[in-house]
């Protein structure tokens, strides 16, 4: 299979070459982390001392499950002073708010072996803390994500999440929200792809899990809710267990994809005061950018969405 595929919210281009999974590789990778326990990890219980002062903890210090702090080393900074400002160019202070969640006290344990009903606090956490983000004078737009293993950019072994406000929207995110206003983009492509079945992997009462069209990753995953709702803080306690659920039941089969695959969880909302049809992006990160998707902003994809969503409903693919 070769052919390139546009996604209809942001533009991108994918190329999918299937073939390119066979070609040769001389190079193993293996990454060892620094530390496996927890003497020195500032995230774990009973190191509280070490990071930030909480802005939310569900327990006493040391007996806690989960925590929320301002970021040691943060992206962006509430104080950020103006930026110096050239003529020919376009720049704006980094002035926001970066925060970490840790969901776990345990230092090694990961979210795919979590509860579904733990999965429903983070999840309630989460938003609580994308709406105080909203209410907060200069967020144009917030971004939370989860990266799990080194392949996807985790700098400390113990799980945690991250939640960070910007100034700005980014390019990607006002692309999507374009396709969204008035009429839906996404709702329309919702009821296509229920309709075909073809890359469709699960489904609960309010939620669908599917591999998008024009993915850039391999076995990427979009859980979605069914109805229009603009923001992942908008979710009533029904509809967030409906997604822990289907989170859980997802995040067991991209752990399964290959031995310590790492992964990114990616909640994507809309930009402030605009509409939206926010879901969450899980990236498994196998395979890798290369030079030509930084030359050109293609991604070259070697498993196409039909094969991964066959994968994930655990079906034989069949060409």
């Amino acid at each position: 299979m070769s052919e390139i595929r546009t996604n209809p919210f942001t533009g991108e281009m994918t190329l999918y070459a299937e073939n390119r999974k066979n070609r040769p590789y001389e190079f193993v990778h293996k990454t060892q982390a620094k530390n496996t326990n927890n003497e020195s990890c500032p995230f774990c219980g009973g190191h509280e001392t070490w990071t930030t002062d909480a802005v939310y903890q569900d327990g006493s210090d040391g007996a806690w499950q989960m925590r929320v702090f301002p970021n040691m080393f943060p992206a962006v900074k509430e104080d950020c002073m103006e930026c110096g400002q050239e003529p020919f160019y376009e720049a704006a202070a980094g002035r926001g708010r970066h925060e970490v969640l840790v969901d776990t006290p345990d230092h090694n344990e990961t979210i795919d072996a979590f509860s579904v009903e733990r999965i429903e606090r983070v999840l309630h956490v989460l938003q609580d803390r994308l709406n105080h983000f909203r209410a907060k004078e200069h967020t144009q737009y917030v971004q939370i994500f989860k990266n799990c293993g080194p392949s996807a950019g985790m700098s400390i072994r113990h799980s945690h999440w991250q939640v960070i406000g910007m100034p700005i929207v980014p390019r990607r995110a006002a692309n999507m929200a374009e396709q969204m206003q008035e009429d839906c983009l996404f709702c329309k492509m919702l009821i296509y792809e229920l309709e075909q079945k073809k890359r469709i992997v699960s489904e609960t009462e309010h939620f669908v899990a599917l591999t998008p069209y024009a993915g850039r990753f391999p076995y990427e995953l979009w859980l979605a809710p069914k109805a229009h709702q603009r923001d992942f803080g908008d979710m009533n306690d029904q509809e967030r267990s409906d997604l822990a659920q289907l989170l859980w039941e997802m995040l067991q089969k991209v752990t399964r994809l290959k031995e310590d695959v790492g992964y990114n969880i990616c909640v994507m909302d809309g930009p402030r005061n605009q509409d939206f049809h926010w879901h969450i992006e899980i990236l498994p990160r196998i395979g890798g950018f290369a030079g030509f998707e930084y030359a050109t902003d293609c991604f070259i994809c070697m498993v196409s969405p039909e094969r991964a969503a066959a994968y994930y409903r655990g079906e034989e693919w069949k060409e």
